[in-house]
């Protein structure tokens, strides 16, 4: 297996992870391939000492783990280098998001992507999109297989709730302290949205958690490919079941994830999908308001 050719390494996972790899999606190892001690179509066991992301996703193009017990095929969409210039197909509000959710396979597992992948992109996985709802949360991701276990700051994903509310929003935006009952809801009803360490250090370095916290309540644009994350499509994470548990903590198992572009309305929360207005997150963060220009149609 360790010396068969890249093409038939990836079989099961083609056409697909062919044309990431063709696109220059997975980071390269040393000798400027990717790895093949770690092949793109298996989990992996991590080895005894993985120092940050760029040993991470230059020797495991799906992460690992200490057992790897991961699904590697949504770990390969996970860990995605799309380009912030692509530009989205579609945009989606609150009510489009929502009901990407209702046509999930019902026999979907955190096991079997694959085998419901052709299905998962007729309904928009891997196509990159622009997502328009209010910045809810923005905090350092957990310890993830897709990140190698690692737990360092800068080796981590940013984990980003967007929400639908604009009266939870504003209160967000003005610092108001929410009652428990409000910081569930805030829980349950948002959009996760991930910025991923490989991806901001190819393409946007400057970026981290601080740059988005003046942004917390605003409306926002977020762009890049969407992705179902199959890990989390049980009751007790994902809040769209019907018998989702009291302490699910997410709309849906959707994702835009790696989060390839962030904008803030620079006109309050008047901004439109494809509208004028929006600023990009360095700038607010810098307290450059100047709008950008419309995004494409």
């Amino acid at each position: 297996m360790a010396d068969a050719p890249i093409s038939r390494r990836i079989a099961p996972f083609a056409p697909l992870a062919i044309a990431l790899l063709a696109q220059g999606a997975l980071l390269k190892g040393p000798s400027g391939t990717v790895s093949t001690e770690h092949p793109a179509d298996e989990a992996a066991v991590c080895g005894e000492e993985i120092p940050s992301f760029q040993e991470c996703h230059s020797e495991y193009p799906t992460g690992c783990s200490a057992a790897a017990r991961y699904d590697p095929y949504v770990n390969l969409l996970k860990n995605q280098l799309v380009p912030p210039t692509k530009a989205p197909l579609r945009m989606l509000t609150g009510d489009g998001y929502g009901q990407l959710e209702q046509n999930l396979p019902p026999d979907l597992t955190k096991e079997n992507h694959e085998d419901f992948k052709d299905d998962l992109a007729k309904m928009g996985e891997g196509h990159v999109v622009g997502l328009v709802g209010y910045l809810y949360y923005a905090k350092k991701g957990g310890k993830e297989s897709s990140n190698c276990g690692l737990t360092d700051a800068d080796d981590i994903d940013f984990h980003i709730g967007i929400g639908f509310d604009p009266e939870l929003a504003a209160k967000l935006a003005s610092k108001t302290k929410l009652t428990i009952d409000e910081r569930r809801e805030m829980n349950q009803s948002s959009g996760i949205v991930e910025v991923t360490p490989h991806w901001r250090a190819l393409f946007r370095p400057t970026w981290d958690l601080a740059m988005f916290k003046p942004a917390i309540g605003h409306q926002v644009r977020v762009t890049g490919p969407l992705l179902v994350d199959s890990e989390h499509y049980v009751p007790k994470d994902d809040c769209a079941f019907s018998d989702a548990s009291p302490a699910c903590w997410r709309a849906s198992v959707w994702e835009i994830h790696p989060v390839t572009r962030f904008e803030i309305c620079g006109n309050g929360d008047a901004c439109t999908g494809n509208g004028p207005g929006w600023v990009d997150l360095e700038d607010f963060a810098a307290g450059s308001a100047t709008p950008a220009p419309a995004g494409p149609a």
